[in-house]
């Protein structure tokens, strides 16, 4: 999952979280689950800047598949910055990439798939018209195996 990103591109977004005492478990380090958080975050922010405006009315994402890989333990105190980015884009479904970073130090990678719902059926719905031109425009495809 180590594709080289640059900062600055503007398909990217980054959140940033302040690590809380909390966070931390009896191995104490920061428990496993406060990454899906970190990840959650910059999904959510995601489709709120980018695909939410443009989704037809009666359309919802769901999350379908999410798999971390932790690279480095985090331990309080500290900061985090979380990249996330459009992967794939399917005709129901877009894959998303997360970094998960220390400072300088990668803890963490994720991937995720989330599908396009009818929020009446509550069955998969074609992404489609504006919502897809937006989304075909984010997409920063993983590069091949």
């Amino acid at each position: 999952m180590a594709e080289i990103l640059s900062a600055e591109d503007p398909r990217i977004l980054w959140t940033e979280d302040v690590l809380r005492y909390r966070d931390t478990d009896a191995n104490g380090h920061v428990n496993n689950a406060v990454f899906a958080g970190f990840c959650e975050s910059g999904r959510v922010q995601f489709f709120a800047t980018h695909i939410t405006p443009v989704l037809p009315p009666g359309s919802a994402l769901v999350l379908a598949r999410f798999v971390i890989d932790y690279r480095a333990e985090l331990h309080f105190p500290d900061r985090v910055r979380t990249g996330t980015w459009l992967a794939r884009l399917g005709r129901t479904s877009m894959g998303f990439r997360n970094r998960i970073t220390a400072g300088d130090r990668l803890v963490g990678e994720a991937e995720a798939t989330c599908v396009l719902l009818d929020a009446a059926t509550r069955r998969p719905r074609p992404l489609e018209g504006a919502a897809r031109a937006a989304a075909e425009q984010l997409l920063i495809p993983a590069p091949a195996a």
